[in-house]
């Protein structure tokens, strides 16, 4: 489906040095940028990273095959200097300079994307080309770097001179509109107002989830249409083996451990994740940092203080693999923690999570106070 909402965005920002699209799997980052790529007129460069482009050989190399879509003959220079490297080995300087100086034949107004960069964000070699490439780069060359979380390049300069645009998760979310018009349009399955709501208060706007719900529809009348939205969650089918091959089980475990603890909690800060974690302030806000700069939480706009809390989709899973791993009285056990943690502190909060441990006498005993 056009995005025209993001598609007119982007148009008013291509002529920006540097373009970042940061958001989690599934919000249709590489599908908007395509879309753009196929609209538009300069010539594009694409490089869709993966895990054997780790080295410094490789980036390159596969950058100079990006360019050679649009002109075979791009970078003979570059090309030539990587096929010497078995014998005189040039240096990764002498090379990373002649891909530059070649960037210039592709003509102004050109376009380098980077998809899936965060696969080598944290690779040094690769680091220190990216940042040569953004500082000396032809002057119009525009450059688009799509990551699960904002790439770690220093671009405070870039940023002062207003040389850097940005979407984010919240940006990329499928409004109610676009949501409507998705299923009209593309998916030829219009849905009645209730239900249309009800389903982008559940998905919050997220592609994937849309496009996995849409599949699951198939063949259900329009009451069971309505019921499966209503109950969407998570923790079962099709949504929970994305969540856990796609977005939480390519994490570290320490940080799948904190996302299940902490996805017990209405909404998330340092001083509660260290509660229901047992880590430092300190170290659950690291994590908690972490955890947002992967777009696995998410500062909302209408919460008090723009607070942090999961998608309710990913909560729905983590508390289900949370239950699954330390038992219904375990998880009992943590709703008590921050109970007791939060009585002379906030008495709703108490409140809530005496309730969710079937302790009405310390709930009544709160609430009464």
């Amino acid at each position: 489906m056009r995005r025209d909402r993001l598609l007119d965005w982007l148009n008013s920002k291509i002529h920006s040095r540097l373009i970042f699209v940061s958001a989690e799997a599934g919000y249709g980052k590489t599908t908007l940028l395509s879309d753009f790529a196929r609209r538009s007129r300069p010539p594009t460069l694409w490089y869709r990273l993966d895990e054997e482009d780790r080295n410094w050989v490789s980036f390159i190399n596969y950058l100079v095959a990006a360019g050679r879509q649009i002109d075979p003959t791009f970078a003979p220079g570059t090309f030539g200097l990587l096929r010497e490297l078995g014998t005189s080995a040039p240096s990764r300087s002498t090379v990373v300079e002649a891909f530059i100086r070649e960037l210039g034949t592709l003509g102004s107004g050109s376009i380098l994307i980077f998809d899936d960069y965060h696969l080598v964000d944290d690779v040094p070699e690769v680091q220190a080309i990216m940042r040569d490439i953004v500082a000396r780069a032809p002057e119009r060359m525009t450059l688009v770097v799509l990551s699960r979380r904002v790439p770690t390049l220093p671009v405070a300069r870039l940023r002062a001179q207003g040389e850097i645009a940005e979407l984010t998760t919240d940006d990329l979310r499928f409004d109610q509109d676009e949501t409507e018009r998705l299923f009209r349009d593309t998916y030829g399955r219009p849905l009645d107002p209730d239900v249309l709501s009800d389903l982008s208060h559940r998905t919050e706007g997220w592609a994937a989830s849309l496009q996995l719900v849409q599949s699951a529809l198939r063949d259900r009348s329009a009451a069971q249409v309505r019921s499966f939205i209503r109950n969407l969650s998570g923790a079962h089918g099709e949504l929970h083996d994305y969540l856990a091959e796609e977005v939480v089980g390519t994490l570290d475990e320490a940080l799948q451990a904190f996302l299940m603890r902490t996805s017990i909690l209405q909404t998330v800060d340092p001083v509660l994740a260290s509660v229901v974690t047992g880590r430092t302030v300190e170290d659950a806000g690291q994590a908690l940092d972490e955890s947002e700069r992967l777009g696995l939480i998410s500062r909302r706009a209408e919460l008090a203080n723009s607070s942090l809390r999961f998608h309710p989709l990913v909560r729905d899973f983590l508390e289900a693999r949370l239950r699954r791993e330390i038992g219904a009285e375990g998880v009992v056990e943590l709703h008590r923690t921050i109970a007791r943690f939060a009585e002379s502190r906030d008495w709703g909060l108490a409140a809530y999570h005496y309730a969710n441990t079937g302790d009405t006498a310390s709930l009544f005993s709160v609430i009464i106070g």
